[in-house]
């Protein structure tokens, strides 16, 4: 009889073998697998990663992110719709926000996308950003790249939409696209630093409500947009007029999204993915540092005695923090 850890072992190679025969459901298990936070499953999670990534990287990474009511969820089926049409595969990573008080989250993006989630060419994930603060999941990107191993092309990330503060989309998606509505403060809005600054397109959605408005707050953002930086030197973003009900403008936006993801542009691409993989790094080190101090009763207890100095007021918060460090790096 096989040890118990060797049948786990066997399960996960042939569960990555089933995820890149493009298997929904090992797919769906995979995910889950990967979304766990518990210190356990580490191992099992980094050997399953490791089995996939040699297949990842090449799909176009596209993040969609907004205020609440903008109208993200119904873009991205009439979009979606385009892409699938256009003979690729498509996987959409919909990132809900926890509740505060028990952390749940009503992940009903699902159910808002019924002619996309029905496509056999698409693939739907809803899942929690496990009241992080974050627009992300703390596994988005493990999540990126398993889809990408499972053979779709176009990955679409869906944020929480918590406003200008959404810019982390931009450490784990090739281009962001902000989604607005007129008259919402959004033209004022975009003249402020923070995800308009990461924005490569602005789609100023409701055209079928108002037509004037949401060409006069296309106007002024496309203005505002000019007031930045570019983000790439290869690229001029830039806000276009749409409507995700009836359609006007989403096969621009598709036309848009190739002109991103042409061949001459891969190089700025695969630049922009290299600094990524290195955000990816620092925040899984810190992660991991964190778990080492509180998996260690010696350095958990120091932990608890510097955060009760800190929030006594009697040591400064950097140096509680260096004495932390001072005293891990002692250990070693």
């Amino acid at each position: 009889m096989k040890p118990v850890i060797e049948h786990a072992v066997e399960h996960i190679e042939q569960l990555a073998l089933r995820v890149r025969n493009g298997e929904r459901r090992a797919l769906a298990k995979a995910l889950s697998i990967l979304e766990s936070t518990r210190p356990n499953d580490w191992d099992t999670q980094m050997h399953l990663l490791e089995l996939l990534y040699p297949y990842s990287g090449k799909a176009w990474r596209v993040g969609i992110t907004g205020p609440p009511g903008v109208g993200k969820s119904t873009l991205i089926e009439a979009l979606g719709n385009v892409i699938v049409a256009a003979g690729h595969r498509l996987a959409v990573l919909a990132i809900d926000p926890a509740g505060a008080r028990r952390g749940g989250s009503i992940l009903g993006d699902k159910l808002r996308m019924t002619t996309l989630a029905s496509n056999s060419s698409a693939f739907i994930r809803p899942s929690s950003n496990r009241g992080s603060n974050s627009a992300i999941s703390t596994r988005l990107r493990e999540s990126i790249l398993t889809c990408e191993a499972a053979g779709y092309d176009v990955i679409i990330v869906e944020t929480v939409g918590a406003g200008q503060s959404d810019v982390s989309i931009a450490d784990a998606t090739d281009m962001v696209i902000v989604v607005t509505i007129p008259n919402a403060g959004d033209e004022i809005q975009g003249i402020k630093r923070g995800v308009m600054e990461c924005a490569d397109l602005v789609l100023v959605n409701k055209s079928d409500l108002n037509v004037a408005d949401t060409k006069r707050a296309s106007a002024l953002l496309n203005r505002a947009l000019q007031l930045f930086p570019p983000r790439f030197p290869d690229w001029e973003s830039q806000a276009v007029v749409i409507s995700a009900i009836t359609g006007e403008g989403i096969h621009q936006v598709w036309e848009l999204c190739q002109a991103f993801f042409s061949v001459p542009r891969s190089s700025t691409i695969a630049q922009q993915r290299r600094l990524q993989r290195r955000v990816w790094f620092d925040a899984t080190l810190m992660q991991r540092l964190i778990y080492h101090f509180q998996s260690h009763s010696e350095l958990r207890h120091l932990l608890d005695t510097l955060r009760t100095a800190v929030e006594d007021g009697t040591l400064l918060p950097p140096r509680a923090a260096t004495n932390a460090l001072d005293t891990f790096t002692q250990r070693q």
